[in-house]
Order: C-alpha cells, then sequence, then structure tokens
C-alpha cells in the first residue's frame, strides 16, 4: 500500500512515455477542476514519461510508480497493493494480464485518448489477428478515441459501438496547458529575433538534416537574413549536426550560443516546443524518413505553419485537417521545402503570418476539450463508486 493513499482507492492513470502522458495529464487537471478529490497514481515505463508527467501535472496527483512487469503476479500484486477503483491507459496501451486482472479485480477499465495507427491496423488483419484485437479492446469498460477513423476501425472488429465514445485527441489540452508566452518570449529575445525570420526543422531523424540545410540554402538566396534552428529528435545527435552545417553556415550549438549564428542545433532537452513559438514555419521530422511523422500540434498551437515529409501517419487525421485549412504543406524534396520556405518568408514580410494565427486560434478553439468530455464520463463510475 502506498502511503499516500491512507486506505482510499485510487484512480490508477497509465502513460508509457513521454507521448502519452501528455494525454493523461490534461484528463488529471479536468478531473481535479470538477471536483474529483480521490488520490490519483500516475505510472509510466520510462524516466522521460516520469519527467513530462511531474512537469505537467506536479501537484495535481498523489504518487507515480513504474508499471509493474506484464506477468500476471506482477500485476496481481500491484491491483492488490493499490486496490484501485479505476484505471486507464492512453492511446495504444494493451497489457492483457493487467487488464485481464482487472477485470477478475472487478476494477473499470477505459482506453483514453485511444487511437488506430496505420500500423496497429496492419497488425490486426486477418481472422485470428482480428479475433484477437477484438479481445483485447473488448476487456475496456469503455474507450475514449480521438477520432471516427479509430471508431470505424474498432467497430470492424466487433467492439459495439455503444462502448465507443470519439472526443477528440486530448494531447491538444496538454498543448494548451503548456503554453507559456513568458517563455517564448525569453527565448526570442535570446535569440535575437528581430534579426531575420527564423525557420524550425523539429525532432529531425538521421537522413531529415541534410534535406533540410538543402532547403535552407534555397531559402537564403532570397531571405539572405533568415536563419535556421534543427532540433535532433535524439539530442546525442546535435554534435553531427553541427559538423553538417558548420561548413557552409556560421554554426552553433544552443548551449553554446553566440552572436552572429546562422544555423543553431538544440542539444538540450524539454526546450522545442516553446522554440516553436519563434519560428515563421516549421518542418516536422520523421517525415521525410519511414517514422510516421513527429507531433505537428506544436507549432501549429503556436500559429506556426507546418511542412512535412510524406510519412505523417501517426497525425493523419490532424494534418489532413491542417493540408485542408492550409497552415500544413507536404514537400518531396528539398528543392519543394525551399520552394515553400521561401514562400512564407515573403508572407513574414507583407504580415500575411497574421493568418496562420488566426487559423490556428479557430482549430484549437473547436478541437479543445477531450480530457474534460472524458472525465464527464468516467467520473459517473467515481460516483457509483463512492
Amino acid at each position: 500500500m502506498i502511503a499516500c493513499l491512507k486506505g482510499r482507492r485510487p484512480l490508477w492513470l497509465h502513460g508509457v512515455s513521454v507521448g502519452e502522458v501528455q494525454a493523461v495529464m490534461p484528463l488529471v487537471k479536468a478531473a481535479r477542476d470538477a471536483g474529483y478529490s480521490g488520490p490519483v497514481i500516475i505510472s509510466t515505463t520510462t524516466e522521460t514519461g516520469k519527467a513530462m508527467a511531474l512537469r505537467l501535472g506536479g501537484g495535481l496527483f498523489d504518487a507515480h510508480i513504474y508499471y509493474p512487469w506484464d506477468k500476471k503476479k506482477f500485476v496481481r500484486s500491484a491491483i492488490k497493493s493499490l486496490d484501485p477503483w479505476a484505471f486507464a491507459a492512453a492511446e495504444t496501451e494493451l497489457w492483457p494480464n493487467m487488464l485481464w486482472e482487472m477485470r477478475d479485480a472487478g476494477v473499470k477499465t477505459f482506453l483514453v485518448n485511444g487511437r488506430i495507427s496505420d500500423r496497429t491496423w496492419a497488425r490486426l488483419q486477418g481472422t485470428l489477428r482480428s479475433r484477437v484485437g477484438m479481445e483485447l479492446y473488448g476487456l475496456f469498460n469503455e474507450i475514449f478515441l480521438r477520432g471516427e477513423r479509430d471508431a470505424f476501425r474498432l467497430e470492424s472488429l466487433g467492439i459495439p459501438r455503444g462502448r465507443m465514445h470519439v472526443f477528440g485527441d486530448s494531447k491538444i489540452d496538454a498543448l494548451l496547458l503548456r503554453k507559456n508566452q513568458a517563455v517564448r518570449d525569453a527565448w526570442a529575445a535570446k535569440l535575437e529575433f528581430y534579426k531575420g525570420p527564423i525557420f524550425m526543422a523539429g525532432s529531425t531523424h538521421t537522413g531529415e538534416d541534410e534535406i533540410v540545410l538543402a532547403a535552407f540554402k534555397i531559402l537564403r538566396k532570397t531571405e539572405p537574413d533568415s536563419r535556421l534552428i534543427i532540433a535532433p529528435r535524439h539530442p546525442e545527435r546535435a554534435a553531427a549536426v553541427e559538423a553538417l552545417s558548420g561548413d557552409e553556415f556560421a554554426t552553433s550549438l544552443l548551449s553554446e550560443i553566440s552572436g552572429g549564428w546562422e544555423v543553431l542545433v538544440v542539444d538540450q532537452i524539454g526546450v522545442l516546443f516553446e522554440l516553436y513559438g519563434v519560428a515563421a514555419a516549421a518542418f516536422i521530422g520523421g517525415s521525410f524518413v519511414d517514422k510516421g511523422g513527429q507531433n505537428i500540434l506544436e507549432p501549429v498551437s503556436w500559429g506556426v505553419p507546418v511542412q512535412y515529409g510524406p510519412h505523417m501517419e501517426d497525425f493523419a487525421e490532424a494534418s489532413a485537417e491542417f493540408l485542408s485549412l492550409g497552415i500544413a504543406a507536404q514537400a518531396d524534396s528539398a528543392e519543394k521545402l525551399g520552394e515553400i520556405w521561401t514562400g512564407i518568408a515573403a508572407q513574414v514580410h507583407n504580415d500575411g503570418w497574421d493568418r496562420y494565427r488566426d487559423l490556428s486560434a479557430k482549430y484549437f478553439a473547436k478541437a479543445s476539450g477531450a480530457a474534460r468530455r472524458t472525465w464527464a464520463e468516467i467520473g459517473r463510475y467515481w460516483q457509483s463508486a463512492i
């Protein structure tokens, strides 16, 4: 028994790592805002997930634990120790032994911010696999999904429509919670924002930095005062990225920033989100290489237009909407990306950037609130449990 529980039954929320924790924490805040006074336990499987939970929700939850190994004796022991009244897993977390043991213990279980990615959907094809998928998803009492496509896919497996709710992406709520204009303004001052438009390349993977630098070279032909910030997905690659750029541009690491930089390479963790806020445009990595794309919502939340390569499967619905709104563009080459950036730079000079801020504000006003809607449903179980 965790001492802080004092015999009370907690709500147990699990997010495997950083991304899933970002989906879970707005639910905790929504519960607290609605008057939920019971204990909350957050579990993750990574240290970075724990750090994100503390950063987003410090003071909102009672304790953090590391998720137990999915073997019956371990999960049974955890359930007995915590005695939760409900358990919620984020996004794609399907741990069969945990779910079976929760069912046997009479604990209500939920999938929150659920998504059925193209990769997951491909793994569920075939008679046997689809049957296994139906049995696993069927262990949840209720499933809260990001989009209609996710609901359609689960319904085709045999999950009753009445057990599913399409409430949108709670990571949008997390983004709005995280936005800190003062921090963004501090970065703008430090980066000498007034000296020329800054273009971003966020969460780049190996093989993408060369494409981004080639696009920047094209941009500089007409925008010689423009500058570029590259944030590798894995900061330990920063020195290698710096070496790629150093022969052509005055290049600096963020931790050693010096005046007169033309290319800045981010070698720190936890700063990318606010850095997006100073950009005129942001290329999103994991999209020229087949990684499903990184988070396009972060820059758009600041009113910053995004660009990416052919792969954005993990954010397919947001991508489709952003493309239709005109706040996103896909590129199939460095030449195309350079052309897009050149066009955006011209808009910045003509105050055309305000259009992107307006589009962003309208999108997030419509898309936010998933966490509040999710808690409204889960909270009904809490009322019956007390």
